[in-house]
């Protein structure tokens, strides 16, 4: 999948923009808060139809404006094109269409441009809480597996009537009888987000560990990474454990047991990475995990090449992994498009001098994005 081209109308501090890119390697480079990291936030959007910021839509309205509205030229992997579109007004719905034929489900298009995007916030993959490791997981699957996603949305959706009459048990009573159908609902798709992850955790550990090795200082690291799904169907069937939590999930007014609660244990050594690694082996795990995540998703795409985006990573890391970083992303031959930000000119002129093909650099300024000069 190549992105082609990109229109911008009053996205975050964007007010316009109409930029064409390169099938390889395209770096945005402008000091922190003009606009760079929104670029790569629209071209999200356009994958996942919504951004990574921001959970309301009029939180991406340009100040001042009334709407929004992103138009992206995309090539497939067999050469065909694709025009997406997506539109946002203030007090409305936000509209999806491909080719010019509206979506009526946004589930639909997940996964048609496979992206994945790297940014420092993802050390919270190993210091943050579970919620962040589950996204991690449900970002990476519901891009190559339509029935976990469906089968995700129906469950939280259950979840969420479930925990409403836990919430008002005290007040309101309870009808056990819903909460049993609720429970059968969310037990059957609950095998089928289980056994995905568990599908995922297995293909995707070697992958990490491949691409940790790539990345880090020591050698031997590599052999001492390790990543384990977590999961209340290691406890048995969710219908029997949600009837024997009943009492306390009245007390306590939520859910206490299902796929919203698993998690991946990071470990380093056998011991969880939040409490044994470095800031420098704690970075490169994180890295090694969003990067080892672009090639499984390449994988399970059927060799479909997702879109990259590396934002403002450099600051984050000493120089031996810049270079390594530097190396993966202009010469491997498992990435197809990338997308990359940065403050500093001279990081992202070493990466295009080391790059074999074509570039675009641009600039950005107060919002503004424009083609720069090559060095």
């Amino acid at each position: 999948m190549l992105l082609r081209s990109l229109n911008i109308l009053n996205y975050k501090n964007i007010e316009e923009a109409h930029l064409t890119f390169s099938p390889r390697l395209n770096a945005l480079v402008g000091q922190n808060g003009m606009g760079k990291t929104n670029v790569l936030d629209a071209i999200y959007y356009l994958a996942f139809c919504r951004s990574t910021t921001s959970t309301q839509d009029a939180h991406n309205v340009r100040h001042e404006a009334a709407d929004f509205m992103l138009d992206a030229a995309f090539e497939t992997d067999v050469g065909g094109e694709e025009q997406v579109v997506c539109a946002y007004r203030v007090g409305g719905q936000k509209r999806v269409s491909k080719n010019g034929k509206s979506l009526r489900r946004l589930s639909d298009h997940v996964g048609s441009v496979p992206l994945v995007l790297v940014s420092p916030y993802d050390v919270s993959l190993a210091e943050g809480g579970s919620e962040v490791r589950r996204a991690f997981m449900d970002a990476a699957v519901s891009q190559y597996d339509k029935a976990y996603l469906e089968a995700l949305i129906r469950y939280d959706r259950a979840l969420k009537q479930r925990n409403a009459l836990l919430r008002n048990a005290e007040e309101k009573g309870i009808d056990w009888t819903v909460v049993d159908t609720l429970d059968e609902l969310m037990s059957a798709e609950a095998e089928v987000i289980y056994g995905a992850r568990r599908d995922f955790v297995t293909a995707f550990v070697p992958v990490f560990r491949d691409m940790y090795q790539r990345l880090c200082d020591n050698p031997s690291e590599p052999t001492l990474v390790d990543i384990t799904l977590q999961s209340h169907a290691e406890r048995g069937s969710l219908c029997d454990l949600l009837r024997e939590g009943r009492q306390k999930e009245a007390i306590v007014g939520h859910t206490l047991y299902g796929p919203h609660r698993d998690d991946l244990l990071l470990t380093l050594g056998g011991y969880p990475v939040r409490r044994e690694a470095s800031q420098g082996q704690t970075k490169t795990y994180a890295l090694a995990m969003k990067l080892a995540q672009y090639l499984l998703l390449k994988q399970r795409q059927g060799g479909r090449m997702p879109l990259l985006l590396l934002d403002d990573i450099f600051d984050k890391l000493d120089r031996g992994r810049v270079t390594r970083i530097v190396e993966f992303a202009a010469q491997s031959p498992d990435l197809g498009q990338v997308f990359i930000t940065d403050t500093n000119r001279e990081h992202l002129d070493r990466l295009l001098a080391a790059t074999q093909g074509d570039y675009s650099l641009f600039t950005v300024q107060d919002g503004a994005v424009s083609p720069a000069s090559h060095s």
